[in-house]
């Protein structure tokens, strides 16, 4: 038990400063965070220095990690802030997008002869973008308040409350032999049943629970006081990822449902802010174990269809989003914008794909061609949404028909 103690303390001492070494270049040199911890698992993991010999402890802190990123993306978005957003408008531009991006990655499989599993787990992760690089941008251009940056936003909830519904049907269906439309069926009212039960009686319950803990413990110091709620947060988090798992869901639908019905109560800002450190301690450990299973010794063989999932990714992101944005309503320069800053592959797509490995039914090659593809999405996003800033169709189109209107 010693030594396994003693591995374990060795094992977080070498990932953890090899990803602060990681990031800390990566922050230097003005590129997103998340490449320095795919890196720095590539330099640590099994195909770069061989550095990590307990692959079950990087497991298990992925898990963790994934449970606490979605829990933290919960609490960003209360049901209050929901309403706000009017998703009404929001759902029809992600809805158009990921009808485009499932047909897009089918057209794409179906040229490189994968299976329909890798092609639907590809569709899913190719259905959400990344908040956390396109506020970065959107941050230092300023450009925070824009109709265009309110719009992206709005699609970014959406997008990542379907991914998270696509997953568990995915992740549901995908170990059955004949997928069957009864299969289907009784799938989807499993999770809308877990869906809307843990949101009636949670909502009922838990905000005022912790409305009342907090208020019961206000005599404490305001370190003691978060220190119980955010325990508490965390255990129901976990609790409820346990039941989600279960009832054969995904467990990473129970901790972004909680983070939803926690962000309903008084504390759910405090929660937020006290999670948020160890939320990125081990989101670090999940990215890092990401870049570990990535085999840069087979770089040859997936950089093809890496490079064909960022051609059909990137095209599909921009038609989807720039037409759904037209049609309700928009410009084009604000749906040009609105498609080319939503033009990457976020953080989620590592989540499906990896659960796709741990059900065994990808192919191999998927986990790293995502990898690749995220990796250069992430580094081409700045200077998609700075050309979009640029390119002012509307005013073109209002000029040109002005030189013709003088010319005539």
């Amino acid at each position: 038990m010693e030594d396994f103690t003693h591995e374990v303390i060795i094992f977080f001492a070498i990932i953890l400063t090899v990803a602060g070494l990681m990031t800390f270049i990566f922050h230097k040199i003005k590129q997103p965070l998340i490449l320095g911890y795919l890196v720095a698992g590539i330099v640590i993991g099994p195909y770069g220095l061989k550095l990590v010999h307990m692959p079950e402890v990087l497991d298990a802190s992925a898990e963790m990690g994934v449970l606490l990123l979605l829990f933290g993306i919960g609490l960003e978005f209360p049901l209050s802030k929901l309403r706000k957003l009017g998703l009404k408008t929001y759902a029809i531009i992600a809805i158009i997008e990921l009808i485009l991006m499932f047909g897009f990655s089918f057209l794409a499989g179906l040229i490189m002869g994968w299976s329909m599993i890798d092609c639907l787990f590809l569709g899913a992760a190719l259905g959400s973008s990344s908040t956390v690089v396109i506020a970065k941008v959107l941050t230092g251009m300023g450009k925070m308040k824009d109709v265009s940056t309110t719009i992206m936003m709005g699609v970014l909830v959406v997008e990542d409350l379907a991914v998270v519904l696509i997953l568990s049907i995915l992740s549901s269906v995908v170990g059955t032999e004949n997928i069957e439309t009864i299969t289907l069926s009784l799938t989807l009212g499993k999770i809308l049943l877990f869906l809307f039960g843990a949101m009636l009686i949670g909502l009922a319950i838990i905000p005022r629970a912790l409305n009342w803990a907090s208020k019961e413990r206000q005599g404490e110091t305001h370190s003691e006081q978060d220190e119980v709620i955010m325990l508490t947060a965390l255990g129901l988090c976990f609790g409820l990822s346990i039941m989600a798992n279960f009832v054969g869901l995904s467990m990473a639908m129970g901790a972004f449902l909680m983070g939803i019905i926690v962000a309903e109560s008084k504390v759910g800002e405090s929660i937020h802010h006290n999670t948020s450190r160890i939320k990125e301690m081990f989101g670090a450990l999940f990215f890092v174990s990401v870049g570990a299973l990535i085999d840069i010794t087979q770089f040859s063989t997936f950089i093809v269809p890496a490079l064909v999932v960022i051609v059909i990714m990137v095209f599909g992101k921009v038609i989807g989003c720039s037409l759904g944005t037209r049609l309700v309503g928009y410009n084009l320069s604000v749906s040009l914008k609105v498609g080319m800053g939503l033009g990457q592959i976020g953080e989620f797509a590592f989540i499906v794909a990896k659960a796709g490995m741990d059900l065994g039914v990808v192919s191999d090659f998927l986990f790293p061609t995502i990898g690749v593809a995220v990796a250069i999405t992430t580094i081409i996003t700045p200077y998609l949404i700075h050309l979009s800033y640029k390119l002012e169709p509307d005013r073109w189109w209002q000029e040109r028909k002005q030189r013709l209107k003088a010319s005539s």
